[in-house]
């Protein structure tokens, strides 16, 4: 065979050994398509089959699917599946999972040729030079499982993200229901309100025209009928406004949402729930303790230190260095030889005592976050519990007062069946009752908004009826 031919098989050989040795994965384009993206939007839909196998598959039962109606447990699966938002947590927990397997590969080893030739060769040497060297990396101590360590921390911080993420939409959601409710409450009293006013008005202005009253008495009643009206007015435009966001907040289109009707809330079960939890002293003492061991955060704040203490065991690690075997054989204008290289890292200007102090100075600002984060959470959930606490005796004294007006009112219509009180004087008595009727309907919902803010602080559901929520969120972040 000719020399030149002997270089180029040579060549080939080296070559085909390459790429017979590596795994390449092909590029696999995927652009955005706005369109596509839009209509995937549009599409989604609470009636779907792939809908109802995630709500099985979450627990919900099979014999109550599709949903009657929008309950708490139903917008929240809704949002878990839907809302986009969750799908970016997701994305970034996914990012963080790939983390962990490219931090677990080991170094390969190099391959290396070289081809010479001397023109100046006499007819006792061959005129080529052929060599082949393999470079061989050696990790010391153990970087390898360290850098895992520290992104298995991180993906446990990611994981906590979505957690995080999903709770917040259910929070966002329990406060679209109550204020729907809230709102649909009172457009139910205020209609009463108004056709009281307006019945007062009406009696009233008889007796203006008989002279028995003045104009100045039937000014505040107009005032007090413009007033309702108005209101209820607002409120029906308002109620449209509360089914686009809690459907937005669910992760569907209005068209989608409104689909399926929203579940009537139960008022007075909700607020026994809210007494039961505050009657047994076992649950309420442990408040602040639950919330330190139950809060995302504060796990995804452990996480972030535990990932910072392991930043640090790796640069200390990384004072040690790493080292290289390189044997090679090389053939050499008719000689053969054989050699064992050996490499190594020489630390004159040692950089790992900086990267040590950077990585410790992480450390302390992770712990000192924490620190500040449980502080800030005793607060909370001290804050959280004196706010429900107050609505709660407001609650109390509003019902009382409601009970005495009725009672008041009560004696009025007695006496009004026995001729003793004309009508103008019994509908005056139930506008004034009608009064502390709007101050106990505003009573009940600010101790569901107090509930729903201990919850929040929590992280946790305060009600004995047991929500699966908590499993659900933890689960979906797997």
């Amino acid at each position: 065979m000719a020399p030149s031919s002997r270089k180029l098989v040579f060549i080939a050989c080296i070559f085909v050994f390459g790429q017979c040795a590596c795994t390449t994965v092909p590029y696999a384009a995927k652009p955005v398509e706005p369109q596509q993206v839009t209509q995937k939007i549009l599409d989604k839909n609470p009636l779907s089959a792939e809908f109802k196998s995630f709500c099985i598959a979450q627990g919900y039962p099979e014999d109550k699917l599709p949903f009657a109606a929008w309950g708490i447990e139903e917008l929240t699966l809704s949002a878990l599946y839907h809302h986009t938002k969750l799908d970016v947590a997701k994305a970034q927990l996914g990012a963080a999972k790939a983390a962990i397997e490219s931090a677990g590969i080991k170094t390969l080893p190099t391959l290396g040729a070289h081809v010479a030739r001397s023109d100046q060769a006499n007819g006792d040497i061959r005129p080529f030079a052929y060599g082949l060297n393999v470079e061989i990396p050696i990790e010391t101590t153990n970087k390898r499982a360290l850098r895992v360590e520290e992104a298995e921390h991180l993906a446990e911080a990611a994981r906590l993200d979505v957690a995080d993420t999903a709770w917040t939409l259910r929070s966002k959601l329990v406060q679209d229901w109550l204020n729907y409710h809230e709102q649909q409450a009172r457009a139910v009293f205020l209609e009463t309100s108004a056709r009281q006013y307006d019945k007062l008005a009406e009696l009233m202005s008889k007796r203006v025209q008989l002279g028995l009253a003045s104009n100045t008495d039937l000014a505040p009643i107009l005032t007090q009928l413009a007033k309702a009206r108005a209101q209820l007015a607002q409120i029906s435009s308002q109620k449209e406004l509360l089914l686009a966001v809690m459907a937005a907040d669910a992760g569907l289109t209005r068209e989608k949402f409104e689909q399926i009707s929203v579940t009537p809330l139960q008022i007075e079960e909700s607020l026994h729930e809210i007494d039961s939890f505050l009657a047994a002293p076992e649950k309420s003492s442990q408040l602040q303790s639950d919330a330190l061991l139950n809060r995302i955060d504060i796990r995804r704040s452990l996480a972030r230190y535990a990932a910072a203490e392991s930043k640090i065991k790796l640069e200390v690690a990384k004072q040690t260095p790493d080292i290289s075997l390189a044997p090679g054989f090389a053939f050499e204008f008719g000689d053969k030889i054989w050699s064992l290289g050996f490499t190594s890292l020489l630390n004159l200007l040692n950089r790992n005592p900086a990267l040590i102090h950077e990585a410790e100075q992480l450390r302390a600002v992770e712990g000192a976050q924490f620190e500040a984060l449980q502080a800030r959470v005793i607060t909370d959930v001290s804050q959280a519990r004196t706010e429900l606490d107050a609505a709660q005796q407001r609650l109390a004294h509003a019902n009382i007062q409601k009970n005495q007006q009725l009672a008041t009112m009560q004696k009025f219509q007695r006496q009004f069946d026995a001729g003793q009180l004309d009508r103008l004087e019994l509908t005056q008595a139930q506008t004034i009752y009608n009064t502390y009727v709007e101050e106990l309907l505003n009573a009940q919902f600010s101790s569901l908004r107090a509930a729903k803010h201990l919850e929040d602080v929590m992280q946790r559901n305060l009600g004995e009826k047991t929500w699966s929520g908590q499993n659900m969120i933890e689960t979906i972040a797997q």
